[in-house]
């Protein structure tokens, strides 16, 4: 049943018996029972004019709003993220690092018409991207060749960075600076700053990632967007606890919860 409702959560739009029997694995028999208990539930609904079509139901809405209000991240994050959206008017996402993977969870948006958009909840390498180089970059330079070299790294596009020891180096610099840029390494068109976050231990958790669409970029804007972010990174480090400066983290934890 939770795979199920997984897949109707993670759907864009609505989704059918049939999709979810393909993505899940579970037979479409099944699928029309699990379905039927969880419309009972009020976890699914029918979607509007979609005949057998199904979305997140107001019961699922209720409990991700409750558990969302008290997750300490989130709530320690999102005043600082609006904080940072409303001075330089772009959109600010909050990553955190899950089996040296990035997850984006949680954002505050600008009011810009065009945004660089990001897809919530799904796991993304660490090495594509400025969300996932400032995490690199929290890293010992021997913790992050060992995961950079753990396997093949993938060319999302053509400006990918995907070579071990070049992305050490960026990492360096990136250190020096305090925080990450990439431009179209993960998303044609798509431009990112991110600095790290630390837990009251000195580990890092994530990212403050901020999203420009590259044609909105001016190169000269890029060393005061990046101190914003920096300065919001180490607002919410102080907020959850962490009183040590760049040069003080431990390295990423893959088990953290």
């Amino acid at each position: 049943m939770v795979a199920i409702l997984e897949a109707v959560a993670d759907a864009q739009g609505s989704v059918g018996v049939r999709e979810l029997a393909r993505d899940t694995g579970v037979d479409k028999s099944a699928v029309s029972r699990l379905l039927a208990q969880l419309l009972q539930l009020e976890m699914v609904e029918q979607a509007p004019g979609g005949q057998g079509r199904y979305t997140v139901g107001p019961r699922f809405f209720a409990i991700s709003g409750m558990v969302a209000a008290r997750d300490s991240l989130m709530a320690a994050a999102r005043p600082i993220m609006r904080s940072l959206v409303d001075d330089v008017e772009e959109t600010c996402y909050l990553a955190t690092v899950d089996n040296n993977e990035l997850v984006f969870r949680d954002k505050a948006d600008c009011h810009k018409p065009i945004r660089y958009v990001l897809e919530m909840g799904r796991s993304i390498p660490l090495h594509a991207g400025a969300g996932g180089r400032a995490v690199l970059a929290a890293m010992t330079p021997e913790e992050a060749g060992v995961v950079l070299r753990q396997a093949p790294l993938e060319q999302l596009t053509a400006r990918t960075v995907i070579d071990p020891d070049a992305l050490l180096e960026l990492a360096e610099q990136d250190r020096g600076r305090g925080y990450s840029v990439s431009i179209g390494e993960r998303v044609i068109g798509g431009t990112a700053i991110a600095s790290p976050y630390f837990l009251s231990d000195g580990t890092c958790r994530g990212s403050l990632v901020l999203t420009i669409p590259s044609e909105r970029l001016r190169v000269g804007l890029v060393p005061q967007l990046g101190a914003a972010v920096a300065a919001a990174a180490k607002d919410l480090s102080t907020r959850l606890g962490y009183r040590g400066t760049w040069h003080d983290w431990r390295p990423v934890h893959a088990e953290h919860p």
